[in-house]
């Protein structure tokens, strides 16, 4: 029998949460890149670095027996330079989980790392609330709609490390007193969903397909509804002009 030749892996970022550059943005209604790119970040996608992060929080997590053999959660880490300042932020998709004693354990950019757990807006807690507490990675407010495209966005409990990272990103943008100032210059994620061996239910439909990180993941379909809002740094101006 022959033997086959080996696949060469892919190297490069390989994983996008959110959508793609070639889509239209929900939010400021500009296609996300082209000839005359409006958005500073078009898509998100993952790097080596940010999947070994994930993976050493994993792996002491693991080791700490934190991940309970019937859980389902979603491990994220996001890296950012915003007007000028860098956030090195992760999360967990559970409330019930804390990171933050894992954190110690990333070696990229090492002590530079803060757990992301903001109070993500929920229907139940405030319907009227609902379209103005989410902020772009500029800190600005953006209105969500509760369904696009026929998918309803998930209620509270139903939320991605993806979603926790951006609005925790805003809002630390927002409190630096940069509100819609400075140029995004990069936002980058990664993901990893677990799924307990004694876990029946839970969907794998999300994980990621690469050559180098089918281990990672991206957000759910309702989540992913939700990033390209939340990314979109076009100013007021642009849109309203436009």
């Amino acid at each position: 029998m022959a033997k086959t030749k080996p696949r060469i892996p892919n190297r490069e970022a390989n994983l996008r949460h959110g959508g793609y550059a070639s889509d239209t943005c929900p939010r400021c209604g500009h296609v996300r890149s082209g000839s005359k790119p409006r958005h500073s970040v078009p898509e998100l996608v993952d790097s080596k670095q940010l999947r070994d992060a994930v993976g050493e929080i994993y792996h002491a997590m693991q080791a700490d027996k934190k991940l309970a053999p019937d859980a389902a959660v979603m491990l994220g880490v996001l890296e950012a330079r915003i007007g000028g300042t860098e956030y090195y932020l992760a999360a967990c998709s559970s409330g019930l989980i804390d990171v933050g004693p894992y954190l110690k354990e990333i070696t990229y950019h090492k002590g530079a790392w803060r757990v992301a757990n903001p109070d993500v807006p929920s229907v139940e807690h405030n319907p009227l609330k609902w379209r103005g507490e989410w902020k772009t990675v500029k800190g600005k407010q953006v209105d969500i709609p509760l369904t696009a495209n026929g998918v309803e966005i998930p209620r509270i409990g139903q939320t991605c490390a993806a979603v926790k990272l951006l609005l925790e990103l805003g809002n630390r943008v927002a409190q630096s007193g940069k509100q819609g100032e400075g140029e995004v210059d990069y936002v980058r994620m990664s993901e990893q969903y677990y799924v307990g061996p004694e876990n029946t239910t839970a969907s794998r439909e999300w994980h990621g397909k690469g050559a180098t990180c089918s281990w990672t993941a991206h957000s759910c379909g309702p989540c992913n509804i939700r990033i390209p809002y939340l990314i979109c740094d076009v100013t007021s101006n642009w849109i309203e002009n436009a």
